[in-house]
């Protein structure tokens, strides 16, 4: 998941399966025709995530024989929509690929590369007021290869219901990256809507993970001193379980606290593999970047192109990684897309 604050870039480790799967369908596309000038708005360039997406973008565009240019809006919303006013001037680009820092306020600048000629695709989130779509609002959008986030903070909900099985009362803990963000707040809610059907959960919100290990170590320790008896520790990203991990560990409750992830991580797909982490919901941004380049190129090139894409559709563990989805024969090559 996109964090606005991570360490340093890590390596990408490319699931086979799912780079199969887009360049047999037709990375190459572009073949014969012209020569296509990507530019990738990246919300934040030093971040993992968005690391592993630029890293599938440049596959596509070498395979293709297109060019990419990479701007950091340093996770700055107005700047983001300055860099695609400036990119649009410049008639340097013949598509963009876009992860918004938020999709609700680039319609404006969208409608006007539309407008100029530049093919438009989002990955990870749409753009328009709707956070939980990926399907195009904006007219003109070639493409949106996502997942709804709805969806995801069910998955999270589920996996806490699941833990508290036959017991009762469940005391469960849940921590965003943050509280204010929108794509967190429409997670948290359709998290919130799942669990509230059950009346033996209780939820605690913790304080917020900042998306890196360090502040979520700090959190978690203040809500397990606060709650000893607690029994089930959730979180948005993985990033943050690091530094849950380690506060369980600390509290001595290794084993007692069942974890559920989010967005599988290399760390985490290897967490749930070992037992350590119960349910992992799935996060490919690699592949969300293989597809928007592939679309983005094929759109440039008078090609036609799915208008929205769920990402997950070819995930070979299904929506959620669990030691059951990850010990089939597909799962197992499931390794990760990206460093948390």
């Amino acid at each position: 998941m996109i964090r606005k604050r991570t360490a340093a870039l890590c390596g990408v480790a490319a699931v086979a399966v799912f780079a199969t799967v887009a360049l047999t369908a037709g990375v190459s596309a572009g073949s014969n025709k012209k020569q296509v000038r990507l530019a990738f708005f990246n919300p934040i360039v030093a971040n993992a995530f968005t690391a592993s997406q630029y890293k599938g973008i440049q596959l596509s565009a070498k395979q293709a024989g297109a060019t990419v240019t990479q701007f950091d809006a340093g996770f700055d919303q107005n700047k983001q929509i300055s860099e695609m006013q400036d990119a649009i001037v410049s008639k340097k680009f013949d598509a963009f690929v876009i992860t918004p820092v938020n999709g609700a306020v680039l319609v404006a600048p969208t409608e006007a590369a539309i407008k100029a000629g530049i093919k438009v695709v989002a990955i990870f989130n749409d753009i328009g007021p709707d956070l939980d779509s990926i399907k195009p609002e904006v007219p003109g959008i070639s493409s949106v290869i996502g997942q709804r986030l709805s969806i995801n903070g069910q998955y999270l909900g589920q996996w806490i219901v699941n833990a508290c099985a036959n017991k009762n009362p469940c005391n469960a803990a849940y921590m965003p990256g943050s509280f204010k963000q929108g794509t967190e707040i429409v997670r948290l809610k359709a998290l919130q809507k799942v669990v509230s059907a059950h009346k033996n959960v209780k939820i605690i919100e913790s304080a917020e993970g900042g998306y890196t290990a360090a502040p979520a170590l700090k959190a978690a320790t203040d809500v397990l001193t606060a709650h000893p008896n607690l029994d089930v520790f959730a979180t948005s990203g993985d990033q943050m379980m690091t530094g849950i991990i380690e506060a369980v560990k600390n509290a001595g409750l290794s084993g007692k606290v069942k974890l559920i992830g989010n967005g599988t991580t290399i760390e985490g797909v290897n967490w749930v593999r070992q037992g350590i982490v119960l349910a992992d919901p799935v996060g490919v941004p690699y592949t969300e970047g293989l597809l928007g380049a592939k679309y983005a190129i094929m759109a440039a090139n008078g090609q036609s192109v799915p208008s929205s894409v769920n990402e997950l559709a070819s995930s070979p563990v299904g929506p959620v990684a669990t030691k059951a989805t990850l010990s089939t024969a597909k799962g197992k090559s499931f390794k990760g897309q990206y460093h948390g």
